[in-house]
């Protein structure tokens, strides 16, 4: 439970960030609606964790609509939610790549710049909690 509240925090709504923020700088509407969209998901999720223990909803728009429109069997759903989560994972990088490679976080307003080093210091340390909770978990007992 501890670790799916960490994860979403880290990095679900970091990556919500990164697409409303280079949604915005580009007049992307569409890209701001998916962040605005997966933010509420990651909140709904946060509460669901606290109170129920568990995540109420898949964690983000693409994993959801992939459920939606495939409609997998009960042994397939997690493939399926993992390859929806996994084209989140990389929409979000490719962002974060546009924004440094064209230079672009100077530009930001300040208060967004803050936003998004937040986000990217969140993101880097849940990258590093996963990893390491992985490794702890494949350890022999």
């Amino acid at each position: 439970m501890y670790m799916q509240f960490l994860e979403t925090l880290t990095v679900g709504l970091p990556f919500c960030a990164f697409k409303i923020m280079t949604g915005g700088f580009y007049g992307q509407r569409w890209l701001v609606a998916l962040g605005l969209i997966d933010a509420v998901i990651n909140l709904a999720n946060m509460i669901g964790i606290i109170f129920f223990k568990r995540r109420i909803l898949n964690a983000c728009f693409l994993s959801l609509a992939i459920n939606f429109f495939k409609r997998p069997t009960a042994d397939t759903k997690i493939k399926w939610e993992d390859l929806g989560n996994s084209l989140d994972v990389l929409l979000s990088f490719i962002l974060v790549a546009i924004m440094i490679a064209y230079g672009n976080l100077r530009l930001l307003p300040e208060t967004q710049l803050l936003f998004w080093n937040i986000s990217v210091v969140f993101n880097v340390l849940g990258a590093g909690l996963g990893r390491i909770t992985a490794s702890i978990r494949n350890l022999p007992s």
